[in-house]
């Protein structure tokens, strides 16, 4: 790769990066986004099975919970660029959507027009996109009196900037180019990064017993996961979510269990309320149910069914390393809300 200097470079060619650089038009000014793999938004593509659940339905307002004890503190971010701002930006861009529950998808329910959109509007703006591009360091230096960023790349060509923007995902899908290797980056420059984990995510069970179930899913199923009570720092928390789950060939998936995921870990409990009679399950569930509350005798114990029912309750062996999101990252204090700049570094951005 060549050589270059830059006024900003963005390191990422996800939806964070992109949509940046799609509202940011340089006005002359020279910008790149470095994607280390060779396709651009390719998690982008995959999202909602191909058709892209772009975002949620509703009031903003409702959004800030869903980050936990730290939303209040993203609020500010949220309010000023939020889902209905979304949505208009795509309608003046070609892209009409529509709401189906609770998510957002296109019109043409693909994928793809949503990044030629992203795609074009960066482009109109002035921005470069090199693939191929992984950054294998950040060095920071004076010139002119002024700080600079070197960014090497590993094929060993280095790059000069003003001002850097890290867009470069969590530890998901490894394959997509987030791998997690922009974490030791910034830890090698003094951020604090929180343990990382999958989020949104299956989960997998000691003892699962619906393996015969694997492609069936049931609404209204209420999901809670419960800290084990050998982790002191986990001890009593818990995370609740009501809605689809899915049941697999080996463990749990569908909405309320990816929502509750990123609480879940090796030996915390989850619990499942089906929110039905026996009458309302699929008759395989049924039976698999009445198998697991039979006494010695044989006899199907109906206190052990209403319990099942009521509180269907395993250890966590697992959670999916495959999680659409991550959990943590760089510490939240680390990061100036107002601008998104890190604190310890100037002209250093992280979204």
């Amino acid at each position: 790769m060549d050589n270059g200097s830059f006024d900003i470079v963005i390191i990422g060619g996800g939806a964070s990066g992109l949509m940046l650089a799609a509202n940011l038009d340089l006005c002359g000014a020279r910008g790149v986004i470095l994607e280390g793999t060779g396709r651009i938004g390719t998690k982008l593509l995959m999202s909602g099975g191909g058709r892209c659940n772009i975002t949620h339905d509703g009031s903003i307002k409702d959004f800030v919970h869903a980050y936990g004890d730290k939303g209040s503190l993203l609020r500010r971010c949220l309010y000023k660029h939020n889902n209905a701002e979304l949505r208009k930006w795509l309608s003046a861009h070609g892209v009409e959507t529509f709401s189906e529950g609770d998510r957002i998808f296109p019109a043409s329910e693909k994928s793809k027009d949503v990044l030629d959109a992203f795609v074009r509007s960066a482009e109109g703006n002035g921005w470069k996109i090199r693939t191929y591009a992984k950054v294998s360091q950040l060095m920071p230096r004076i010139a002119d009196d002024e700080q600079v960023w070197n960014i090497r790349l590993e094929d060993g060509g280095i790059l000069v900037s003003s001002a850097v923007v890290i867009a470069a995902g969590g530890i998901t899908y490894p394959g997509t180019g987030s791998d997690g290797s922009m974490f030791e980056i910034l830890k090698g420059l003094g951020a604090e990064v929180t343990g990382l984990r999958p989020a949104l995510a299956p989960v997998y069970v000691d003892d699962y017993p619906y393996t015969g179930l694997a492609g069936i899913s049931l609404n209204d199923v209420t999901v809670e996961v419960t800290g084990s009570g050998a982790d002191s720092k986990r001890k009593g928390r818990s995370a609740q979510a009501t809605g689809d789950i899915l049941f697999m060939h080996d463990g749990f998936s569908g909405p309320a269990v990816m929502n509750v995921s990123g609480c879940a870990e090796p030996g915390c409990r989850i619990s499942l309320s089906y929110n039905k009679d026996l009458g309302g399950l699929p008759k395989r569930m049924q039976r698999v149910l009445s198998d697991r509350a039979r006494g010695a005798s044989g006899d199907v114990k109906t206190t052990v069914l209403s319990s099942l029912l009521d509180h269907d309750d395993f250890t966590i062996k697992a959670v999916s390393e495959r999680g659409m999101v991550t959990r943590g990252g760089v510490a939240i204090d680390e990061i100036d809300m107002k601008t998104m700049r890190l604190k310890r570094r100037k002209q250093l951005y992280i979204i």
